[in-house]
């Protein structure tokens, strides 16, 4: 739908997204040539494509519905936090830092445990060391207030720091332009999340969004896409979901790092496609 001004992209796509032949054979997927940025190594590949996706960042800072249209978009948490923590460096402003309270729930463990809890980061929360600048785009990871457009997933741009409040603007949606107001709040993460320790932790619900989770990007739409691969995608139709998100096949540049040297395609990433599932639902 997003892709329909460009329908030999649009075709790629849905065909993907079956995992139709001949644009997946053996759960891998030939990528156009158009959209690959080549493989040198992690460092400076990686470079290319952030220079590909937000060319001159320092630009953003007074253009930013440009810069809000735009994002890496990878397969797992730990690749997002090294591409913000990158971004956020990169961005112009003085650099906001906002530690979190982290208590174990049995709070005799509290003064051997604070410093390993400050190295976690279950998925879904905010990091312990939040970096944030002027205008730098943020997303919400909680529903804080629906009906006035503050959702889980919800992309923000910074506009002011308090000590205990963040002020911020909405970026996207119905709710676009509207100031808000986002303080810390506490979240109680699943055990099975963080090695078994049962924790609190005390943070201001939100994380840069210069890069995020494909499945986090699900039903947004994007000027520009980058995605970025140092593992093949592990989920059923997570690399149909990271292209879907662009409109034409110029907006979307893909770095795929190789899983071995001797690898004869550097072209090729895997895609995972449950065909007996499509079948089922357009059965029903």
């Amino acid at each position: 739908m997003r892709a329909r001004l460009d329908s030999n992209f649009s075709r790629y796509i849905l065909d993907l997204g079956n995992g139709l032949p001949p644009i997946t054979i053996n759960e891998h997927v030939k990528i156009p040539t158009a959209m690959l940025i080549p493989y040198e190594n992690d460092a400076a590949s990686l470079d290319h494509l952030i220079d590909a996706v937000f060319h001159d960042i320092s630009d953003y800072s007074t253009n930013i519905s440009n810069m809000m249209n735009r994002a890496i978009l990878t397969p797992k948490n730990s690749y997002v936090e090294e591409i913000n923590t990158l971004l956020i460096q990169r961005f112009p402003g003085e650099l906001k830092r906002y530690y979190s309270f982290d208590e174990s729930i049995d709070a005799s463990e509290q003064a051997i445990m604070e410093d390993f809890l400050h190295t976690l980061t279950p998925n879904g929360l905010p990091p312990h060391e939040l970096l944030l600048k002027e205008n730098c785009p943020i997303m919400l990871l909680r529903n804080i207030n629906p009906s006035e457009g503050l959702c889980n997933g919800t992309r923000l741009i910074c506009r002011n720091f308090d000590r205990n409040v963040i002020h911020a603007e909405i970026a996207v949606g119905h709710h676009s332009g509207k100031k808000v107001f986002i303080p810390r709040i506490p979240f109680l993460p699943s055990p099975d999340e963080n090695s078994g320790f049962p924790f609190k932790r005390t943070q201001f619900p939100v994380k840069l969004s210069f890069a995020m989770s494909i499945n986090k990007s699900q039903g947004q739409t994007l000027d520009f896409v980058g995605i970025y691969l140092p593992h093949p995608v592990f989920s059923h139709g997570q690399l149909y979901v990271a292209l879907s998100r662009a409109k034409t096949i110029s907006a979307v540049k893909i770095l795929i790092r190789p899983i071995s040297t001797d690898e004869p395609e550097k072209n090729c990433t895997k895609n995972i496609v449950y065909t007996e599932v499509l079948t089922l639902a357009s059965s029903d």
